[in-house]
């Protein structure tokens, strides 16, 4: 019998509902809980139908990651285009990060998972690709700001710093601030106090004071620009958010 043939729109309809059972899967069992086994049980297609959309569970977990990946691109490019400095722009990057990750926080920790040997070396080189290809779209906004402030004179980089440098220790405290200071995550120490909107804030002004990139903190109403950021540019996360929140009160 030969193969029957499905169309595109059929095809990631399919792969959606398994990527959405993959995730719900991660969220109550974590990562390591995760087999193909548990999502053929969960959704009305057989094994063999599953396999032929993913390769492996790793290559479920790439497609999961690529699909975060996608979404902050969009974040991201919404960030790039606040009206106001290039400053407040970059500190958007990351405000939109934090509401990304609110309100998808198992698919937010998925990114680093997927990047581990033993996932990369199992998934398909058509998602590996993909990553490669998501994730340059995503740094190449924020090379883009960057770029930005350099050309009006709002950040003047030290010798020994590149673009892609201030591009990657951005997005490495982002992500460290809003993984430690997540919701879901136990606290304990100095975090008791601490906040992620606030810290996330105020993490982000501390580096970009220590690149020297204008307007430095005390001289511009922060909190303002993070209000308005969420008000024009994410109200759609904060709505979202706010919806979710209302069905759990």
């Amino acid at each position: 019998m030969s193969p029957k043939f499905i169309d595109d729109a059929t095809r990631e309809a399919r792969e959606a509902e398994i990527l959405q059972t993959a995730l719900d899967v991660i969220a109550r069992d974590g990562v390591s809980g995760l087999t193909i086994d548990k999502v053929v049980s969960k959704v009305p297609y057989s094994k063999g139908t599953v396999y032929n959309h993913f390769s492996c569970k790793e290559d479920l977990l790439t497609a999961l990651c690529n699909n975060c990946v996608r979404r902050l691109a969009d974040i991201f490019f919404r960030a790039a285009r606040f009206e106001g400095s290039s400053r407040e722009k970059m500190l958007a990057i990351g405000i939109g990060y934090m509401l990304h990750s609110q309100f998808d926080p198992t698919e937010f920790m998925l990114v680093i998972s997927a990047k581990t040997p033993s996932v990369t070396e199992k998934s398909s080189q058509k998602r590996q690709d993909e990553h490669q290809e998501l994730e340059t779209k995503l740094l190449g906004t924020i090379l883009q700001i960057i770029s930005e402030g350099l050309a009006n004179g709002e950040l003047t980089l030290a010798p020994h710093l590149s673009p892609a440098q201030v591009a990657f220790s951005l997005w490495a405290m982002s992500f460290g601030t809003i993984a430690l200071l997540q919701d879901n995550v136990e606290r304990c120490g100095v975090r008791q106090e601490m906040t992620l909107e606030r810290e996330l804030t105020n993490h982000a002004n501390l580096v970009l004071d220590g690149l020297n990139w204008t307007p430095y903190t005390p001289d511009h109403d922060w909190h303002a620009s993070v209000q308005r950021m969420k008000a024009t540019v994410f109200s759609p996360e904060v709505e979202a958010l706010k919806a979710r929140w209302d069905t759990l009160t």
